[in-house]
């Protein structure tokens, strides 16, 4: 039996870093701002409560059977492939934000104060890194390493499916052993990002101001346009398609922090 391809010990090793860092990362941050400002781990629980519900359970659902569905316009219309990301930016700045803000509503029964939103935030982001990341990049990995030991030629594929398949996995084994380390990175910036999101949104209520949730919900969706749709519109191809989202990710990771801080009390209520 001739095997499919070959995938390297390096790019086994990176991805297993990169998944141990995405799984406990998020809970590292938690345990320490627990520790660090004595606010309790039900916040935590909070928000990824939420982000299970208004994006697990509902949005992604949606979003994969909509694509799906359109998947040859969207190969074949460039105006319909970036409404599509525009519509993609926008309705995640809607169902987060929205669901961040109906947790505060009806999961929090006291005070919305700086640290319970931080902890807030990194439930949110948290859920996020361990199941749509960490997850589906164990489960990439493992699904890489059943083809490298299988031939393509024994598979009931049509000779088509069979061709696409080997250019699908050859291209796959040209990728840098890096790669998977660009995710682990990724997550470094954005669980900041979901944190400051969530500090806005509480300012809604600490503050009275509804416009702070119309503006997390802009933040939120121009941060993932500008992400998810800086390659396409310039045309980017190899290492620049991959580093050059990750620096819009940094930057916006990095503006997150100073806004966390600056809106900070002066006095902690934990």
């Amino acid at each position: 039996m001739e095997p499919t391809f070959q995938i390297g010990s390096g790019r086994v090793a990176a991805t297993i870093v990169a998944v141990l860092f995405e799984a406990l990362f998020p809970l590292a941050a938690a345990w320490f701002v627990s520790r660090r400002l004595r606010v309790s781990w039900r916040y935590f629980a909070y928000g990824a409560i939420i982000f299970l519900l208004f994006q697990l359970i509902t949005r992604v659902p949606l979003v994969l059977a909509i694509q799906g569905a359109l998947a040859p316009q969207l190969q074949a219309s460039r105006p319909l492939l970036f409404g599509w990301l525009a519509a993609l930016a926008l309705t995640a700045g809607l169902a987060e934000e929205i669901g961040r803000y109906v947790g505060y509503r009806w999961l929090f029964r006291e005070e919305k104060t700086w640290s319970r939103a931080v902890m807030y935030g990194l439930g949110h982001g948290g859920l996020e890194s361990i199941v749509l990341v960490a997850g589906l990049t164990l489960l990439g990995l493992i699904n890489l390493l059943a083809l490298s030991a299988v031939d393509l030629a024994t598979l009931p594929l049509t000779d088509d499916q069979r061709e696409l398949a080997r250019q699908q996995l050859a291209a796959i084994a040209a990728q840098p052993d890096w790669l998977p380390l660009v995710g682990a990175w990724e997550r470094l910036w954005t669980l900041p990002f979901h944190v400051a999101l969530s500090v806005m949104v509480a300012q809604v209520f600490r503050r009275r101001q509804i416009w702070w949730l119309w503006v997390a919900i802009a933040t939120h969706t121009l941060v993932n346009l500008l992400a998810v749709g800086v390659a396409p519109a310039f045309m980017l191809q190899g290492t620049a398609a991959i580093l050059i989202p990750e620096v819009i990710v940094t930057l916006a990771g990095t503006a997150s922090l100073w806004v966390i801080w600056r809106l900070r009390e002066r006095d902690v209520a934990r």
